[in-house]
């Protein structure tokens, strides 16, 4: 039995709550049936897990922490085309908060993407990387890309950097606190952090984000709360946050799981709903309508002070 209350993982002066539990057998189910991966191996001889909920930045993460997937549970996932797109919404914002002079670090390269765009660009980019088989990728393109962990790498880079940025990569991460001073401890004073993640306040919320957004692929759940107290726990200031619109290739999630969540349930207003034909009606409305609705990510640009 797990305990009520525990350290939070980033607020050092915090403790967090238990606010769930979830059945491990769902979970091992769940990935081979939707993926087919085996992740047995990554919950031991786990029955359950929990999720806790920091007191003071309100982020909620699961645990134990070492049920994270590791190099091998990646590069399978790496075999759908949608999971390391080369060029998504917060690149371009990123990209578009640059004057082009800025030396930068990437934690979390994946698929190489914006590494590559800036490296052509003509922007000095370093990347880091554990997947075995992005570094070597790297390596082919000549990419600058470190097979290194972030804290590791931070004890030779003190202040180097004008921006350190991660891209869905902290919704991943176990040891925030230290994940994150590692970050601010590469970056010159008043240098950029910039971080994306998914907002667990947009439409994801109503299926909990899905399979993907549970162990061994996510271990913390971010959003706007969390996201933003961050620079009270370290030297930072919170200088813009962004939303991602709904991007066409969401719109079908997003259909589903209002369907599923807000009509389904309603069975008179769903028997309407199927005699009318109107879900080819509320999917020409959502594209329409697109940019005002909140997508899947947020991102937030901090200084360092």
């Amino acid at each position: 039995m797990a305990e009520r209350v525990m350290d939070s993982i980033i607020d050092k002066k915090a403790k967090a709550t238990l606010i769930k539990t979830i059945k491990v057998d769902a979970l091992i189910n769940g990935y081979k049936k939707e993926f087919d991966i085996d992740v047995k191996k990554y919950f031991k001889t786990l029955t359950e897990i929990y999720i806790y909920e920091c007191e003071s930045t309100k982020l909620r993460f699961f645990y134990p922490f070492d049920i994270e997937g590791d190099s091998e549970f990646y590069e399978q996932l790496q075999k759908f085309d949608w999971y390391y797109m080369p060029w998504k919404w917060e690149h371009e914002i990123t990209k578009n908060a640059l004057i082009g002079k800025e030396k930068i670090l990437e934690v979390g390269s994946g698929g190489l993407g914006f590494v590559e765009k800036m490296h052509n660009l003509g922007y000095s980019i370093t990347g880091l990387e554990l997947n075995k088989s992005s570094i070597k990728e790297a390596k082919d393109k000549g990419l600058k890309v470190l097979e290194e962990s972030l804290e590791l790498h931070a004890e030779s880079n003190y202040q180097k950097y004008d921006v350190v940025c991660s891209f869905q990569v902290l919704e991943h991460v176990t040891q925030v606190n230290s994940f994150i001073r590692s970050k601010v401890d590469c970056l010159k004073s008043g240098g950029k952090l910039i971080v994306a993640v998914p907002n667990n306040d947009s439409f994801i919320k109503w299926t909990d984000g899905g399979l993907l957004n549970k162990p061994p692929h996510h271990m913390g759940l971010w959003n706007r709360k969390s996201l933003l107290k961050l620079a009270d726990c370290f030297d930072l200031k919170t200088e813009k946050i962004f939303y991602e619109p709904l991007q066409y290739y969401h719109v079908n999630w997003y259909i589903n799981s209002l369907i599923e969540t807000k009509i389904k349930p309603r069975k008179t207003i769903y028997k309407i709903f199927k005699k009318l034909k109107l879900k080819r009606l509320l999917v020409h409305y959502v594209r329409l309508n697109q940019k005002y609705i909140n997508g899947h990510s947020m991102l937030v640009v901090y200084k360092k002070i």
